[in-house]
């Protein structure tokens, strides 16, 4: 068979991200205060864009936080303006024009600096199935300051709503980007994906990465037996290891020197708790219509007739966004405080489950919609402050509206109830009679929450509480002090 080169003319289905889709998404996840400091940039470019003082003040200036009211002139005219502008952040361009997206991706990425930036970059250019790349946007959103997804594939599928093959499959794409080790879960996994990236990594160094417990503890023959090695070969291993990077975002922090202003104000009203926007730190910006009316006018040329046409359009279109991101952090916000009535009242025991799905279909919104208006939110509640993303947690124990197990009443309660439940029975403990995870299980059961005692065991590590043999050893060694 004879080869020859040939050309071919194929079509493909591809998501592309077009600048202003690109814009509104990092609009909704920014928080009051960094959305200040985003526009202050954009208004040292554009000369047709200002803020409105009337409606915000700068962070750190003024009083205690204003809520903006929901009855009064503030919501009004909010409302007005959300039915005016309908910008979709969750609907994808396909369009196809994508020639210059990626381009446009590239600079947004330098202007921000950020992880999510240079993240949804490589997202718009490298993914092109629909569904794998909103789960993508959404995933980014719960990374930490390390660049890790802390969160369990459990919680994820059941907080989201989406199905564990497809999880798995995003998160195999998303742990082949840049920088080396994102989006891992824990700190093994997370050197294995830069030894990936680096074509360094053998089964040995796997072996090394599985026994990091065992290295903590310097126990080098139990170590170097584990991964079938002489102790003179164990050096080249560690040196490899020392070589990365443990936190793999460290490059795009950046530094923050604003105040944790709460973006959300909950408040006691009439007909129960009431979610309002903190209008000190919410920004509202202006556009200078007067003096692009009046630049129209003069003599210029055609490229700065074009300058100023390009960048007032760019002003009405970020004001509109603007009020669309407000009027949606609004409505959630909302959705949220109406389903966590007893939160606001009882504190962490009180948090009922909720899931991303259930405020989305509650208020008719993209579930990716709702995840990226609440990452990085504060709400400021009675009891202090609180992340928007908090209040939402998986169900343990039964149905929502609760089921029969073994002739006992099972009960739906959040997982973040019961790690408080947990500790406050651990707090209220006999220091004479330690309970132990069975005895935990039994009590928690009585109230109606079944659980595991390996559920029981890992909550009880993920808020820190010693088990029963030390806290046992502790008693003893309190009352012979004492």
């Amino acid at each position: 068979m004879v080869l020859s080169p040939r050309l071919e003319i194929s079509q493909k289905q591809k998501l592309m991200m077009n600048p202003q889709m690109r814009q509104a998404i990092e609009l909704l996840q920014l928080t009051n205060v960094q959305l200040a400091d985003m526009l202050k940039r954009e208004m040292e470019q554009n000369p047709f864009l200002a803020f409105d003082a009337a409606h915000f003040r700068e962070a750190g200036h003024g009083d205690a936080p204003r809520a903006v009211t929901v009855d009064g002139k503030n919501a009004a005219g909010l409302s007005d303006k959300i039915e005016a502008v309908r910008v979709d952040f969750a609907a994808p361009d396909h369009s196809g024009e994508g020639g210059d997206v990626s381009a446009m991706l590239e600079n947004r990425a330098a202007d921000t600096g950020g992880l999510s930036s240079h993240i949804l970059q490589q997202i718009g250019e490298e993914m092109t199935d629909r569904d794998m790349a909103a789960l993508a946007i959404e995933l980014t959103g719960w990374l930490d300051d390390d660049g890790y997804l802390r969160e369990s594939d459990a919680e994820i599928c059941q907080t989201i709503g989406v199905a564990a093959d497809l999880l798995q499959a995003t998160l195999t794409r998303l742990q082949s980007f840049s920088p080396a080790g994102v989006f891992a879960r824990n700190l093994g996994d997370c050197l294995s994906l830069q030894l990936r990236a680096s074509g360094d990594w053998t089964p040995r160094h796997q072996a090394l990465l599985d026994n990091l417990d065992i290295l903590g503890r310097g126990d080098m023959a139990s170590l170097t037996s584990a991964m079938g090695i002489e102790s003179d070969a164990l050096p080249p291993y560690l040196q490899a290891i020392r070589a990365l990077d443990p936190r793999p975002a460290a490059g795009f922090d950046t530094p923050d020197t604003t105040l944790a202003l709460p973006d959300v104000i909950v408040l006691a009203g009439d007909s129960g708790w009431q979610a309002y926007l903190n209008e000190d730190s919410l920004p509202s910006v202006l556009v200078l219509e007067r003096d692009w009316e009046e630049m129209a006018q003069r003599k210029i040329t055609d490229e700065e007739r074009n300058f100023m046409k390009t960048n007032v359009q760019s002003a009405r279109w970020l004001k509109k966004a603007t009020q669309q991101r407000a009027a949606t952090l609004l409505r959630v916000s909302r959705a949220i405080v109406a389903h966590q009535q007893g939160f606001f009242s009882g504190g962490m025991a009180a948090l009922l489950p909720m899931g991303l799905r259930d405020i989305a279909e509650e208020i008719d919104m993209h579930e990716s919609t709702v995840s990226r208006s609440v990452a990085g939110k504060l709400v400021q509640t009675a009891e202090g402050q609180f992340s928007l993303k908090d209040l939402f947690s998986g169900a343990i124990g039964g149905k929502q509206s609760g089921s029969q197990q073994g002739g006992a009443n099972v009960k739906a309660v959040s997982a973040q109830a019961v790690k408080a439940r947990l500790a406050a029975l651990v707090a209220g403990e006999d220091a004479a009679q330690v309970l132990s995870d069975d005895a935990l299980v039994t009590l928690l059961a009585g109230e109606g929450i079944v659980l595991a005692r390996r559920t029981v065991a890992k909550y009880r590590k993920a808020l820190k509480i010693p088990s029963s043999a030390q806290r046992r050893r502790a008693a003893k060694i309190a009352r012979m002090a004492g």
